[in-house]
Order: structure tokens, then C-alpha cells, then sequence
């Protein structure tokens, strides 16, 4: 199997996409960069929480970089 490499081991690293543009992993579906509000309460709640936790997980899946189950 030939694994191939993205980056040219600049100094500066390497960036995928730009301000807007769509990307995916995995063969999924291109997509935007999602927002995620997460709680800025100093007394987060259990719920709050995990609300925080499920739209991080719902943007993983929609990226293709998990599969939420």
C-alpha cells in the first residue's frame, strides 16, 4: 500500500482549507466549519455540559472524523 503524504515539511506547517471552503474525511460529505458555543457559565451544569459534548461530537460526524453511534 503507497501512503501519501500532504505537506512539504515547511516551517510553517501545513493548512487544510481556507475561510469558507468545504472540507470532509474519509469520503464523507464537504462541509463548512461548524460553530460550537460551548458554556461559558462558571457554574456549568451537567447539562450544560454535555450539550457541549454532543455538538462537538455532532461536528466530528459530520466531518467524517468520527461515526457517532
Amino acid at each position: 500500500m503507497t501512503v501519501e503524504v500532504i505537506g512539504r515539511g515547511g516551517p510553517d506547517g501545513t493548512s487544510f482549507g481556507s475561510s469558507g471552503e468545504k472540507i470532509a474525511f474519509y469520503g464523507d460529505t464537504p462541509i463548512v466549519r461548524a460553530t460550537v458555543t460551548a458554556t461559558t457559565t462558571t457554574t456549568a451544569t451537567t447539562t450544560a455540559l454535555q450539550a457541549d459534548v454532543d455538538n462537538i461530537r455532532t461536528a466530528l460526524d459530520n466531518l467524517g472524523l468520527i461515526t457517532a453511534a
